[in-house]
């Protein structure tokens, strides 16, 4: 009985096997619909047709293709077609793809936007798109009656807050006010470019290719002993990167190192961060010398030549990388290292009045006329009056066609995320019939490329409610300065960094999807981003239907999406 029973069982082992076999290999020749695979479907520069979207399609149905997502992108090396993006003729052709896949049993998947990258469009307007804060200054000295109008730092801009503190000490400490004499080794003319105080104007430190530039010193003689507590390298438009050594002079001559560091603004493009202009700053120490010198060295800027718009060595106290702390410059490449977004603790100034104190900071909002004119009777002393406010990145959407290019919708808003929805995806819903788009099934969002913002409409009343204080005291930190102590101002940009990672997350991914959503479709999303992607890949994927990755064997993405 024993043989029986194993030999009965064995016979049924091998028939279930059999039986799985045949499965498997039905499986494979004809795959059942939750295991055929999706395709990007990329109508390249205008160039598409009716009878070409039919024939692409059954050509996809024969060889199993389950969905294919629609993408209308424009790539300069393509001779553009005729039918242009968002034209009636155009939405005609995407009505046609959605039958012909519901004919042909091929779901179909659209892009929210023209391009790859991200979800913009000519209907967004400046005030609806990425914004990050901006400051103009005007120095006054009281007491007396203020009534001018303050300059605002862009066209393109929209009041948030107007402050005034009193200038913290050595605030105003420039290496012209010093009447500082530069020289360069090698030598070269027009070094007087540096300290003019324009950005505008630059200093070439070296031709060719950056790795063939030999180290240039650039020395620093002052007429009376300056105490040093920062230094700022403003870039030009160009790339730059060098690696550097902050030396001073000692009683007995000798140069010793202040501090090594990386200035790296290599990447000037705004998609790694609106400041394309913003400093690399240091804080070290007070340190007291007539002497001070910069060795530049191992050069590996990306253009014809290395050069720089300005250079400041100060008495003032400032935030170390305050411009990177505040996501207005991202890591330059498309893979940051673990430790691109950590910074160590920095030390605490020397003397208190290098820092605005909380309390000293006087909130002027209410008395800036629409114009832009402030009325104020300055107290004694010195006064900074700073007049900030949003002003767009100037990020769109790509690559796109022409017609169908525009800003970059607001990423922490999601009251905006749904009227992107509306204004593109709304549009082809109110088109066609339910009863025709059944093969319409997934929005796409494609990895986020688009650079970073830090503000947004509300958020100082967003922010006091997530941290239980108000943000607009301490916007002076955007400007470099401290405003209490580095350790509080480190601490406000950390919350600040914190509110955007969650709310592009949240309410932008969470904004599309809900939209998606109530319309009966899905979100489909790539949920990782490089060139300056300022939220988390895991939370900002978590707020999607769907999610996807991507794998470079070639170029220098490598494998981050994975």
């Amino acid at each position: 009985m024993k043989s029986l029973f194993f030999s009965t069982l064995l016979l049924g082992s091998l028939g279930t096997l059999c039986a799985f076999g045949d499965a498997l290999e039905t499986g494979f020749a004809t795959m059942p619909p939750q295991t055929q695979p999706w395709c990007y479907y990329y109508w390249v520069s205008d160039n598409i047709s009716k009878e070409g979207i039919t024939k692409d399609l059954e050509a996809m149905k024969r060889f199993g293709i389950g969905e294919a997502l629609i993408g209308n992108i424009f790539l300069d090396n393509q001779p553009a077609g005729r039918i242009k993006v968002l034209s009636e003729e155009w939405w005609s052709l995407v009505e046609h793809s959605i039958r012909e896949g519901g004919r042909l049993g091929i779901n179909i998947g659209l892009f929210n936007c023209p391009g790859w990258s991200q979800s913009g469009g000519p209907w967004i307007k400046p005030d609806q798109t990425m914004r990050y804060l901006a400051s103009s200054e005007t120095r006054v000295t009281g007491p007396k009656k203020f009534s001018e109008k303050l300059s605002s730092p862009n066209a393109q801009f929209q009041d948030v807050a107007v402050l005034a503190y009193p200038a913290p000490e050595n605030d105003a400490d420039t290496l012209a006010s010093e009447s500082a004499k530069l020289s360069i080794d090698p030598a070269q003319p027009g070094i007087e470019a540096l300290t003019d105080g324009k950005l505008d104007t630059s200093f070439v430190l070296g031709t060719g290719p950056a790795p063939k530039i030999k180290p240039v010193t650039l020395s620093i003689d002052l007429a009376a002993p300056l105490t040093a507590r920062s230094l700022e390298i403003f870039p030009t438009s160009s790339s730059f990167a060098a690696e550097c050594d902050l030396q001073a002079q000692d009683d007995a001559g000798k140069f010793t190192s202040i501090r090594k560091f990386k200035c790296d603004r290599s990447n000037p493009n705004a998609n790694v961060g609106a400041m394309t202009q913003g400093p690399v700053t240091l804080s070290f120490p007070a340190t007291t010398s007539k002497s001070f010198r910069l060795v530049f060295s191992n050069f590996s800027s990306r253009g014809a030549k290395s050069e720089l718009a300005e250079i400041n060595l100060s008495g003032a106290a400032r935030l170390e990388s305050f411009v990177e702390k505040q996501l207005g410059k991202m890591h330059p490449t498309p893979t940051p290292t673990a430790n691109s977004y950590v910074w160590k603790a920095q030390a605490e100034p020397n003397a208190a009045k290098l820092a605005v104190a909380p309390g000293d900071i006087v909130n002027l909002s209410s008395k800036l006329a629409a114009d832009g004119t402030l009325t104020w009777d300055v107290p004694a002393g010195d006064w900074i009056i700073q007049r900030s406010g949003m002003t767009p990145t100037g990020m769109k959407n790509s690559p796109a066609s022409p017609e169908g290019q525009g800003l970059e919708v607001d990423k922490m808003n999601r009251k905006l995320a749904q009227q992107h929805f509306d204004a593109f995806v709304g549009q082809l819903l109110k088109r066609m019939p339910a009863a025709d788009r059944k093969a319409f099934k997934q929005v796409v969002g494609d990895s986020y490329e688009m650079g970073s913002q830090n503000w947004t409409d509300g958020l100082a009343e967003i922010f006091k409610k997530q941290y239980n204080y108000d943000p607009t005291p301490w916007l002076p930190v955007l400007s470099g300065r401290l405003v209490g102590s580095a350790e509080q101002s480190d601490r406000f940009l950390w919350d600040l960094r914190r509110l955007v990672a969650d709310r592009i997350a949240t309410e932008y991914v969470g904004g599309l999807k809900e939209s998606a959503n109530k319309n009966g479709l899905g979100l489909w999303l790539e949920n990782y981003g490089h060139w300056g992607f300022p939220s988390e890949f895991l939370k900002y994927g978590g707020q999607s239907d769907r999610i996807a990755g991507e794998f470079w064997v070639t170029g220098d993405l490598g494998s981050i999406e994975c």
